[in-house]
Parts: C-alpha cells; sequence; structure tokens
C-alpha cells in the first residue's frame, strides 16, 4: 500500500513522491516542479535517523546502484591544517615569500587582493581588528605556529555571528571526554587555547570548554581536502554523520570547488546504512583499529570480526613448523585497543589473543613473536630504496617465506611495483617477463580490492588503467611474431578493462591524478576503437 503523505506545496494530502530522496510528497507533477528550486539542495537518496548507540547516522531511503552520487555537500567550516607553513587564508594556496598581499585591515597574508575579501577570512580578521595590532609574517615555506589555531577560531566566532551554524558544529561529536588528558588534549591547551586567550586577547571571550570542544570537533569531523598541496581541513554537515565500516558502501572525493562527494562503491539497498572508511583499507586490521582509536572508535564490522578478513588471508602469517603448509592467524582481532596518547609505553598491548593458531596444524606461536616479526618486516620497508623495482622483487621473494601472499606487506610492496614499472621509460622498455609480472600484480590486487574495500574505485580504476596498459602492449608485441589476431584479442580485452576503470573514475576531479587519469582514460577508448576497427578490417574475410 502506498503512504500517503502531506504535499510539500499545499498541504494536501498525497501519495507521490520525490524519486531523489522519497522524503517528500506531491499531489500533482506541477507542485513537485513548483518546489524543486527550494528542494533541489536538500535532495538526495539517503535521510537520517538517530539511534541510542550509534548516535545519528544516514540511512539509504531507496536502492541506490553502485557508482550512484549520494550527495554533494558544501562545507560549513574551511581552514588551513594545524601545522602548516604560511598560507593564503582565501583559498589555501601555498604563499612565498616577496609574493603575498597583506589584509588592509589585519595584515594577514594572502595571495591576492580578491582572497583578502573573502568571507572565509572574516574571523580572524574580525578578532586581530580588536586585537589592537596587526599580524606580520615574516617567515615562508615552514610551520609558522600563529596558523594552528585559525580553523578552531573560525568555529568559535560562529557562536555570536551565525547561531545556525554554530548549532550544526555542536551538534557533532568531539569526545572531550575521551580526550580530557591526553598528549593531544594538552597540545592543543598549549598551542590553540591558551594562543587564542594570549594572542587574540580573548580570555574572557571563550572558555577553555568551548575551545576544547571546537579542537575536538575538527579533530573527529574534519576532512583533508587534498586538492592543493598542502591540503587544507573541511568541516561538512551530513557527512559528518556517515558511519565508518573498513568495508564500506561509499566512497568520498572532492569537486573542483571543494564540495564533498559521497559515492557508492555497490548497489546499496533501501535501509542500509552510509558508510565510508575513515581509515586505510590497505592496512591489516591490527593497524586500522590501531588508527581507529584515535578517533575513541572500536570497529566491529564484518571484516574486523573475521580474521581472515573476509577469506583474503590479510594478515596471516606463514606456519613455520616442518613441512605445514597453513597460515598463522589470531583467533579474532576484536580487543579493546588503548589509546596511544594514554598509554606512550609501546610495548604496552592490551590484547587478550595471546596466540596465534595455525589452520592446518594447529600450532600456537605467541603474539609477541608474531609483533616482533611484523616489526623487522616493517623495518625493512622503511629502508628499501625508493624507486626501485629490483628492490620490491627481493623483498617479496624474501617475505614470502615468511607471509601469506596476499599479507598486506606483500600487497603494499606488490602495488609499487605494479605502479612503478614502466612508468619511468615507458611499457615498451620493460622486458616480457616483468610486463607478464606487472599484468599479474594489477589483476591481483584489484581483485583483492573487489574483496576487502570494494568502494575503493580511485586505486581500482587507477590499477584498471595500468592493466590495460600492460594487456595492449603485451598484444603489441603478439603481433610482432602473431600476427594481427593475437593483437586484436589483447586489444579488444584492453578496450574491456578500460571501459571499467574510466567508469570508476568519472567523478574524480580534474585538479586530482585520478582526475585526469579519468580524462586520459576516455582519450584511450577512442584510440583503442579506432585500432580495433582498423585491425578488424585488415583480418581476411571469413571463407
Amino acid at each position: 500500500m502506498t503512504q500517503k503523505g502531506v504535499c510539500a506545496i499545499c498541504l494536501s494530502p498525497a501519495e507521490q513522491k520525490c524519486s531523489g530522496c522519497q522524503a517528500v510528497h506531491y499531489c500533482t507533477r506541477e507542485h513537485q516542479k513548483q518546489h524543486w528550486r527550494a528542494h533541489k539542495a536538500e535532495c538526495c537518496p539517503v535521510r537520517v535517523k538517530e539511534h541510542p548507540q550509534v548516535g545519528r547516522y544516514l540511512e539509504a531511503n531507496r536502492d541506490i546502484k553502485a557508482g550512484d552520487i549520494v550527495m554533494k555537500e558544501k562545507p560549513l567550516i574551511t581552514g588551513p591544517s594545524q601545522i602548516t607553513p604560511p598560507v593564503c587564508l582565501g583559498c589555501y594556496k601555498l604563499l612565498e615569500e616577496g609574493k603575498v598581499v597583506s589584509c588592509d585591515k589585519c595584515g594577514w597574508p594572502f595571495c591576492s587582493e580578491d582572497c583578502t575579501t573573502r568571507d572565509e577570512h572574516k574571523p580572524e580578521c574580525h578578532y586581530t581588528q580588536l586585537r589592537g595590532e596587526k599580524v606580520s609574517i615574516s617567515t615562508f615555506g615552514m610551520p609558522h605556529p600563529n596558523y594552528q589555531s585559525i580553523t578552531t577560531l573560525r568555529c568559535l566566532y560562529q557562536r555570536d555571528h551565525d547561531p545556525k551554524l554554530w548549532g550544526k558544529l555542536q551538534a557533532m561529536q568531539s569526545h572531550c571526554e575521551d580526550r580530557r588528558g591526553t598528549d593531544k588534549w594538552e597540545h592543543d591547551r598549549k598551542m590553540i587555547a591558551s594562543f587564542i586567550w594570549s594572542f587574540y586577547k580573548l580570555q574572557d571571550t571563550f572558555n577553555e570548554d568551548e575551545i576544547m570542544r571546537c579542537c575536538g570537533i575538527l579533530q573527529i569531523n574534519a576532512h583533508e581536502v587534498p586538492l592543493l598541496e598542502p591540503e587544507y581541513l573541511a568541516v561538512f554537515d551530513r557527512v559528518s554523520m556517515v558511519e565508518h565500516n573498513c568495508r564500506a558502501n561509499c566512497n568520498k572525493s572532492f569537486t573542483d570547488d571543494g564540495d564533498l562527494m559521497l559515492c557508492a562503491g555497490v548497489n546499496i539497498s533501501a535501509g542500509s546504512h552510509i558508510s565510508v572508511c575513515y581509515t586505510d583499507p590497505l592496512w591489516g586490521t591490527e593497524a586500522r583499529r590501531h588508527h581507529l582509536a584515535d578517533w575513541f572508535f572500536e570497529c566491529c564490522c564484518e571484516r574486523c570480526a573475521d580474521p581472515t578478513e573476509l577469506g583474503s588471508m590479510y594478515s596471516a602469517i606463514k606456519c613455520k613448523k616442518k613441512d605445514c603448509k597453513g597460515y598463522l592467524l589470531p583467533e579474532t582481532f576484536i580487543v579493546p585497543v588503548l589509546h596511544k596518547t594514554k598509554n606512550p609505553d609501546p610495548k604496552t598491548r592490551n590484547l587478550d589473543n595471546k596466540f596465534w593458531i595455525c589452520n592446518s596444524c594447529k600450532d600456537a606461536v605467541a603474539d609477541g613473536i608474531i609483533q616482533q616479526l611484523l616489526q623487522d618486516i616493517g623495518k625493512e620497508i622503511t629502508i628499501m630504496p625508493k624507486g626501485d623495482p629490483d628492490a620490491c622483487e627481493r623483498f617479496i621473494n624474501h617475505c614470502s617465506g615468511y607471509l601469506h601472499p596476499s599479507h598486506y606487506y606483500m600487497t603494499d610492496v606488490s602495488l609499487a611495483l605494479a605502479q612503478m614499472l614502466g612508468q619511468e621509460r615507458g611499457l615498451a622498455e620493460v622486458d616480457d617477463d616483468r610486463l607478464l609480472l606487472k599484468t599479474q600484480l594489477c589483476r591481483k590486487i584489484a581483485d583483492l580490492l573487489e574483496t576487502l574495500a570494494p568502494a575503493e574505485t580511485r586505486l581500482r580504476g587507477s590499477l584498471l588503467f595500468e592493466l590495460h596498459a600492460a594487456i595492449a602492449e603485451t598484444g603489441r608485441r603478439r603481433s610482432l611474431t602473431e600476427g594481427p589476431m593475437a593483437m586484436l584479442g589483447h586489444v579488444t580485452e584492453s578496450r574491456k578493462i578500460l571501459v571499467v576503470a574510466a567508469w570508476l573514475l568519472r567523478h574524480e576531479p580534474a585538479l586530482l591524478p585520478e582526475g585526469r587519469l579519468a580524462r586520459q582514460a576516455r582519450l584511450n577508448l577512442l584510440h583503442l576503437d579506432e585500432l580495433i576497427h582498423n585491425l578488424s578490417a585488415s583480418l581476411p574475410a571469413p571463407i
């Protein structure tokens, strides 16, 4: 039965819903068209829900297809990172000595006159003027302490100048009680709260609780926007309600204007929670969970709950028992993770699972032994020469005796090697063995991503782009000895893979490498279509 509602225009009973969000009713199509201008900014296929344990979250109010844009959102607040060299406080471009323009009112340096008048700059300009003395920045190209408090100050400014925005910020998680007493808390008290009081003379305007709460809101909710170097911070309203999942169903990207775009990485059924991965999905479970502890968050997603990580054996260690071909894993990774700043001793491990058990011979190895092995291998990666394919191959060959082929360390180095081969002088200069190796690695890692992190379309699209190029090059070489038919098969396969890569990367902004790769993929498709047409035309007609 169709659920009745009230028309958004005339308030009469209505059964028709907006097809985009399923949240607004209309009695006629004319009223829907009339309401669209007001409704457009809010229309998206998700709704805000609330749960006593989870808090606010986003739920799909209809089925969403993989690749669909779930929402686009403009930031509530933007600002420089806490540790940053001097940047323009209007557009966040890196400033160079001798190439700056100072704000006439407050003295803060900018890249242009236009940027001095941007709304983003109003808070620090306002409080600097009240201070009675202009700011003078004389050193560039290195972190400057005066910038550490800017974004926090911009949040605080909203209390007295935009109560609605202030209310949205205050509704966000800050984890003040969890943060209190940590090293980060004490650092923020000294470098941000004390600085705001002493430098801007605002000790009678903002109290410690207000300042530290804003610090926490930024720590928990701010996104690093990678459109510039260095990155800047942005806080978003609805996106702040998106849950974490190590096997998320959505990914985030940014438009060239800095708006956040949430895209579905997989098909999402109505009623499902919307999620993104807060950490690096290519890390192992222990590393992901320790990183999430910075947000005071214990993840219990399906990937964390399964020691095999969905059958991938992504954290598995090779059993060293004689004649055993099994792999070691703990019974569970889901144990309390102590927050690292409250437990400065790196030897402190709050683990209940003290042993890793072989899935074949059932031998048990103490956790301390495993951690020492992983630490040694991690150091080996750290000192590995950068950009050296030979070093990557040596690592893979050496560590295959200790780690599962899909272990996160093996995957990390394999990914670097796959991207490295052919990067410097082109695939035409890569020998046959390494061309085959590149093809195998790209296929393997792309398949692994589909299992572990299907929403990571940016990396999977980039890998498939590399794979299409390797397959096309293989076809070119085979055509030299086997004729055009051999090349046609490879080029046709290459095109199919490139279509998927272009689709995965289609929402990436042109300012990022993946956006430029998406453009190149579209150009390559045109070239491949022409090549396939010419090769097909050159083949003898069937008898």
